[in-house]
């Protein structure tokens, strides 16, 4: 059996990938992400055949529709991530630990292998 031809998913996928979501309705976007997550799901789907062809073009149009579907006029989407975080320098911290670490390490190794050498 011949695979479904997913290259039109595909290209539509990657283009609905890079669409930004702030400023649409968070209607319109919940639409555009299920699309996007059933169109993600079919291209994934390794067993469809040519016979599944529907399948495959099905999902080329809801993913379409919820692309041009998309209003804008909304409130921004709300996201987990913080905006605009500084920079706080805090790392340098966590150097010294990662330091006081390696050189542990380093100490601990050369005990082993000076200890397996007076063994021999």
């Amino acid at each position: 059996r011949y695979k479904a031809d997913k290259s039109i998913l595909e290209d539509l996928i990657g283009k609905a990938e890079g669409i930004d979501l702030t400023g649409y309705t968070a209607e319109s976007v919940a639409v555009f992400r299920s699309a996007l997550a059933t169109a993600q799901s079919v291209l994934a789907d390794e067993t469809l055949s040519e016979d599944d062809q529907a399948t495959v073009d099905n999902a080329v149009a809801a993913l379409s529709a919820a692309m041009d579907g998309l209003t804008a006029g909304g409130a921004p989407e709300t996201t987990d991530k913080p905006e605009n975080v500084p920079q706080t320098g805090d790392s340098a911290q966590l150097m010294v630990y990662v330091a006081a670490l390696a050189g542990s390490v380093s100490l601990l190794t050369g005990a082993a292998y000076v200890k397996g050498k007076r063994r021999s």
